[in-house]
């Protein structure tokens, strides 16, 4: 069995990404047209699982001049990425089966109880994953919930929802004064989004509520936190009905 099929398996990584990762390894940093000579893959195939390779942190990027370098991470960091996995695995894992489910087939109703911050982690990658629509319509109070989930998964999360093209119209209560606010109004457009500000003293939102086709998500970052999925249509729609009244109305009063 070749090195790059061995390592596919012990990683889980495509034959394109063992390949890449193998060729930067005997020939140190390349650029991507060097990196599909000595990996003998065709360059238009090589985008893909080069920067899959970066995104799950075996390959970094550099950029020198007007162009990007590639360099794979040691082979002995190999070990402490699968083990970093293994753990995020682990914690997942624990919370979904410490998850309780309610359904009824007549009411096309499922929902699903997911506890701690691993809970909430998981309940929002099955939102993502799951999501049908290109849209979700929101309501939140970011601060509460980036304490909990950290900011790196934020980052994450917000970056997988780009790359699939969902757009987020998110109500944010919040203070446009404060900085977190003014950052994430000057990230809107790259990220996808449209956000507008309503006083948190007028309307505190302790719970984060997000909505799209079919699907519910409620967040509570607060003591005892937990995430409730819900999988009902009528739910759904009500949900946005009510966002879609707070969004015209605040339109209409701007």
């Amino acid at each position: 069995m070749k090195i790059s099929q061995k390592l596919s398996g012990a990683l889980g990584l495509s034959e394109y990404e063992s390949k890449i990762y193998i060729s930067l390894q005997n020939n140190g940093p390349m650029h991507i047209k060097n990196i599909s000579k000595f990996s003998d893959i065709p360059r238009t195939a090589v985008y893909s699982p080069l920067l899959s390779l970066v995104k799950n942190g075996f390959v970094s990027e550099s950029v020198f001049g007007k162009r990007k370098y590639y360099s794979p991470v040691p082979f002995e960091n190999l070990k402490s990425i699968f083990e970093h996995k293994k753990v995020l695995l682990d914690d997942v894992v624990s919370e979904l089966e410490r998850s309780k489910s309610i359904s009824s087939n007549a009411s096309k109703l499922e929902v699903t109880f997911h506890a701690g911050i691993q809970g909430i982690k998981a309940a929002g990658l099955i939102f993502l994953n799951e999501t049908k629509d290109k849209t979700w319509y929101s309501f939140e109070n970011l601060s509460l919930v980036t304490d909990k989930v950290e900011l790196d998964f934020e980052d994450f999360y917000i970056k997988e929802r780009v790359s699939r093209g969902i757009k987020s119209k998110m109500i944010l209560s919040g203070s446009d004064e404060s900085k977190a606010v003014r950052d994430i109004l000057k990230n809107d457009v790259n990220q996808l989004r449209k956000t507008i500000i309503l006083s948190p003293n007028e309307y505190p939102f302790d719970t984060t509520v997000v909505a799209t086709r079919g699907l519910a998500l409620l967040i509570n970052p607060n003591e005892n936190s937990f995430a409730l999925l819900i999988r009902n249509t009528n739910l759904a729609n009500t949900f946005m009905t009510i966002h879609k009244c707070i969004w015209d109305r605040y339109q209409t009063e701007k």
